[in-house]
């Protein structure tokens, strides 16, 4: 599986597929090493009697390409004290 610590995970999961066959899935969301942007990490990993198999798969966003879609698309609400 993925390994960073700095990392929230989204999705955690294991599966048994037919006997002897074993399927791990794992979506993770960081920030980029050098904190500018926002990664979304898949990681897919089968073991079965045949071996392992496993890919990964990485999409990146700019943090501020973020922000503006969360201020544009995002519901504001207000606080008073």
């Amino acid at each position: 599986m993925i390994s960073d610590s700095g990392s929230l995970v989204l999705q955690h999961q294991v599966r048994k597929r037919g006997a002897h066959a074993l399927l791990c899935r794992e979506i993770r969301l960081s920030l980029s090493s050098e904190q500018g942007r926002l990664v979304l990490s898949r990681y897919v990993e089968q073991y079965s009697p045949q071996g392992v198999r496993w890919v990964e798969r990485q999409h990146s966003v700019a943090l501020g390409e973020v922000l503006r879609w969360m201020i544009a698309e995002g519901e504001p609400t207000a606080s008073r004290s």
